[in-house]
């Protein structure tokens, strides 16, 4: 690394060359950009981003070491205090009488999480009975090399039917393997089936169509099925059938929320009611299902009761340093890290979340594809489990990454920003490397909503020019989204175009004359090519090369569902320096050789 950026400094003069990302996002190219000693510019128009590029490239590199100290040190105690509220919530047990075998007397084990079924009533009018929707029926699956169940290292749940009293109760089958029963096809008609369900006890099939109407009209219902419990000395989980204990215990949490919201004093209400995108917004279906289509609606009372409290400890330890004599912009950077530790419980603590059962790895995070589908059983994560994704773990990662990147010679420059309109000089910057967002792909706004809304109420008075709209600004993000365009594909498709043109002159406008742009592009349609090669060229930007670099997992979720590419194109162009007219019998010879 020391020899890349010597060799960047001698290649340019001496001087560390100025780089720009105007579509920053996440920060990866820009944090590149400063490891090899650049004077990294990153532009973003998403607020959520913007912070999360400013706790990456900017507050690191300039309060060092005492930023990790603080945060780690007021993390703790922002998980004392909440502990203190909500312990009771997610008590430990001992565990005689559930399992058999090699417990020792007084073993302590901590609930991980608690798995939910959403139920509906049985529309068939002579059974009425409860049914809960299940996608599958696994907690832990082990397979082989060859992707074989291991039915001795597996476990599972399968349903216990009372035909007379129409109920339908669960049972835990470890180690075995059922004649006929399929783990993995849960209470849908087939293990292939999706959105529709069984009536376990007369056998009716509900639609998705009609589930989503019961939803919308009187909402879903939800019961808590098994609990998942850990103990550090042990290997491995155990899992029990939820009881009414358990049940006892959550009916207190609601009671508490209850008591919570009626005493809160924000600014804004403190369970989320921010509309979610209308339905039909690409990649977002959970709103189909809620009955009033809020964000709020993606959490049960438990995790909504712990948000709060976390946000509440958060807001005290930033009143706190104020009172120790802290320096106000000091404390709201220290107080940035706590918020978006939350927002990491908030990833891990949605009704969005699935238990991974390949091997009982646990959680997965709400988004595992960048999408928000609907899930109909669910995990709800225990914020104080050390080794699960709770806050501890959460304020490691944080303060990992501020110790990781303290050391950097330079400071990144961060500015919130449209790219169509980049607050710079023209002929400024030798290199615009940038990831453009593609035509009809991924809504970044509607999906980073969830973590905005959360934000606002954590730190919308700390970093208030970031917060000046209900939910994240969406008229000037460059996506081909119909719903924003009265349902208009075409209205989606033209906005789309103009505004990717737009930035694509703006890049030709601040690059040097000297200077390249790199768009990197890694879309599967010949139609989205056509679109940004096009944008290019009339933005005066001409591809010189192209280099395949291979940039995505492929074992992500999104990876394994779809076909998308593993490789990104890096196109390298510059500024055209003149046009010039040519009959095409003059110039096919040299097209052919090129295409």
């Amino acid at each position: 690394m020391s020899k890349a950026r010597k060799d960047i400094l001698d290649a340019n003069g001496g001087e560390p060359p100025k780089v720009l990302d105007c579509f920053a996002g996440g920060g990866s190219i820009s944090l590149e950009a400063l490891r090899l000693g650049c004077e990294s510019h990153a532009v973003e128009l998403n607020p959520v981003a913007v912070l999360i590029l400013k706790a990456t490239l900017e507050y690191p590199q300039k309060y060092g070491k005492k930023l990790v100290e603080d945060v780690e040190s007021w993390g703790k105690w922002v998980l004392d205090e909440a502990k203190k509220e909500l312990g009771r919530f997610y008590p430990e047990e001992t565990v005689e009488g559930y399992f058999s075998g090699g417990e020792e007397e007084g073993d302590k084990w901590i609930p991980v999480g608690y798995i939910w079924a959403r139920t509906i009533k049985c529309q068939n009018p002579t059974c009425s009975a409860e049914i809960p929707l299940m996608r599958q029926f696994w907690l832990r699956k082990k397979t082989d090399s060859e992707g074989k169940i291991i039915w001795k290292d597996s476990i599972y749940l399968k349903p216990v039917i009372d035909k007379v009293n129409k109920r339908v109760d669960f049972e835990i089958i470890e180690g075995k393997r059922i004649e006929g029963f399929d783990p993995g096809k849960g209470t849908k008609p087939t293990s292939r089936s999706r959105g529709a369900f069984v009536c376990q006890i007369c056998n009716s099939t509900h639609k998705s169509s009609e589930i989503q109407k019961i939803a919308r009209s009187i909402g879903l219902g939800q019961r808590m099925i098994c609990v998942v419990l850990h103990n550090s000395k042990k290997k491995g989980k155990r899992y029990r059938i939820a009881n009414r204990k358990d049940i006892k215990i959550f009916e207190a949490a609601t009671k508490a929320l209850e008591e919570k919201v009626e005493n809160w004093d924000g600014d804004y209400p403190a369970i989320p009611d921010e509309p979610m995108p209308p339905i039909g917004t690409y990649g977002i279906d959970a709103q189909r299902y809620t009955l009033n289509q809020t964000w709020g609606e993606l959490f049960n009372e438990r995790q909504l009761l712990a948000l709060i409290t976390f946000v509440e400890k958060v807001k005290e330890a930033y009143r706190r340093m104020i009172e120790e004599g802290y320096e106000k912009e000091y404390a709201r950077v220290v107080t940035l890290y706590h918020a978006l530790g939350i927002d990491r419980l908030i990833g891990f603590g949605t009704t969005l979340c699935v238990l991974n059962p390949t091997g009982g790895r646990g959680v997965s995070n709400t988004f595992g594809r960048q999408a928000l589908p609907m899930v109909w059983d669910y995990i709800e994560s225990n914020p104080f489990h050390i080794e699960g994704p709770g806050w501890v773990k959460a304020i490691d990662k944080n303060v990992k990454v501020i110790d990781r990147w303290r050391n950097f010679l330079q400071v990144g420059k961060v500015l919130q920003g449209s790219a169509t309109s980049l607050p710079y000089p023209d002929n400024y910057f030798d290199a615009i490397i940038t990831d453009p967002p593609y035509y009809d792909n991924v809504p970044y706004s509607d999906l980073s909503d969830l973590f905005y809304i959360w934000l606002k109420r954590m730190i919308g008075d700390l970093f208030g020019d970031l917060f000046a709209t209900p939910l994240t600004p969406k008229s000037e993000e460059i996506i081909q989204e119909p719903m924003r365009h009265e349902n208009d594909n075409e209205k989606a498709k033209h906005f789309y175009t103009m505004m990717m043109s737009t930035a694509f002159l703006e890049i030709n406008r601040k690059l040097k004359d000297n200077g390249f742009a790199n768009i990197i592009f890694a879309h599967t349609s010949t139609e989205a090519w056509e679109t940004l090669v096009n944008a290019l060229v009339n933005a005066g930007l001409v591809p010189t090369s192209s280099w395949p670099i291979h940039t995505e997992r492929g074992g992500r979720l999104r990876a394994r569902e779809s076909a998308v590419l593993a490789s990104s194109f890096f196109l390298t162009c510059r500024k055209r320096e003149g046009n010039q007219e040519a009959y095409f019998k003059d110039v096919r010879k040299d097209l052919e050789e090129r295409i």
